[in-house]
Order: structure tokens, then C-alpha cells, then sequence
């Protein structure tokens, strides 16, 4: 397959400070920033260039235990309880807190589902060079959702409902957990080695 150039032809503006840049005789094998505020305006030529499609795709098979298998056990003066993601949006639900359970549910399942769908869908379509109609509305998309993806900070709300109830009862790591953990760093992979720029430069280079 031949690769996309890293760097846009002619002049190119800052995403952060709008500020105009040649980069005609720009080094390809280097990241480029920009001279006034350092952003990031290009990445260098990446030998691992299939790591943000093998974790959409890992993270696509650990989606579903991670939603859906209990993430803590609870035994709290005798009563033994568990829940996952999914069953506490549920709980958040029936409980009227329907705001908050549709926010949770956008945030935490729906987005980062999309997030890693879209990833697959680009990286399959970039590595057989077959690039259908709908492929500049996935892209769009798949920034959208990945803006709104927060399961990290259900993460965090996981470590800490798990530290404050240490004391009052006995609290266990169950196997969702785990499925949880690998499903973000999944999502990490994803976020961090998927170039926007180089897909659509893929697109404007089809045949």
C-alpha cells in the first residue's frame, strides 16, 4: 500500500493558533510542531502503524464482558451484592436519575463503542485501500465520539466507591474489572496511534 504523506502540501494552519506554515521542504521522519504554541501539526512516519486498528478490534471483544460482568462484589453486614456498568445505569434508571442515567449511557457505553466501531471501520478500509462514500462522515464521526468517550472516569469513580467502602464491609475485585482495564487501554491505543490527518490524506489520495 503506498503511504499517505505525513505532511500537508504548501501551507498549513495551526489547529490551536491558526498560524500559517510552510511545509513544503518539512522532514517527513520527524513530528512537526509549531514554533508558537507547540502543537502537534504532523506525526512522523510510524512503523506500528496497525497498533490503533488491532486495539479497536481487541477492545470491540472485551466490550461486551467488560459492560456486562459485575466489576465489584460487595459483603456488607452479611449482604452479598455485585453490579456492572450496565446494571448501574439500570439502577440509575429505576431510580428516576434518568438525566444522569442517559448521560452515563452516551459517555460511557455508547461513545466508546462507536469510538472503537468507527476505529475498525477506517483502519479495515485504509488497509484495503477501498475507501466507500460514507468514509469522510465516519471520520467526522469518530472524532466526535472519541471527544465524548469518559469511561476512564467511570474508572475513577470505581477506584473510589472501592476505597470508601473498605471499612464498612468487604469489598472484591470481581472479573469485569479486568475486562474494564483492558478495555481502556485499548481505547488509549486507539487514541493515541490514530492520525487523523494521515486518513483523510488517504482519502484525498485514492484512486
Amino acid at each position: 500500500m503506498t503511504n499517505a504523506s505525513q505532511i500537508p502540501k504548501g501551507l498549513t494552519a495551526c489547529p490551536d493558533c491558526d498560524l500559517l506554515l510552510h511545509t513544503s521542504d518539512s522532514d517527513h521522519r520527524q513530528k512537526g510542531h509549531c514554533p508558537r504554541c507547540a502543537a502537534t501539526l504532523w506525526h512522523a512516519s510510524n512503523p506500528s502503524a496497525d497498533i490503533d486498528l488491532a486495539a479497536a478490534v481487541s477492545g470491540l471483544l472485551l466490550f461486551i464482558p467488560a459492560m456486562s460482568l459485575p466489576i465489584l462484589k460487595l459483603d456488607m453486614v452479611g449482604q452479598l451484592g455485585s453490579n456492572s456498568l450496565l446494571g448501574g445505569v439500570v439502577r440509575l434508571w429505576l431510580e428516576n436519575e434518568h438525566l444522569l442515567a442517559v448521560l452515563i449511557l452516551l459517555c460511557s457505553l455508547l461513545a466508546p463503542l462507536m469510538h472503537l466501531l468507527l476505529t475498525t471501520m477506517i483502519g479495515i478500509s485504509i488497509r484495503l485501500r477501498r475507501y466507500p462514500r460514507y468514509f469522510p462522515a465516519w471520520l467526522k464521526c469518530k472524532v466526535w465520539m472519541q471527544s465524548w468517550s469518559m469511561l476512564e472516569v467511570y474508572a475513577m469513580g470505581i477506584i473510589v466507591a472501592y476505597v470508601k467502602m473498605m471499612d464498612p464491609g468487604e469489598v472484591s475485585v470481581a472479573s469485569g474489572t479486568y475486562c474494564l482495564v483492558g478495555l481502556l487501554l485499548c481505547i488509549i491505543l486507539c487514541s493515541q496511534y490514530f492520525h487523523e490527518e494521515q486518513a483523510w490524506q488517504y482519502w484525498e489520495q485514492r484512486s
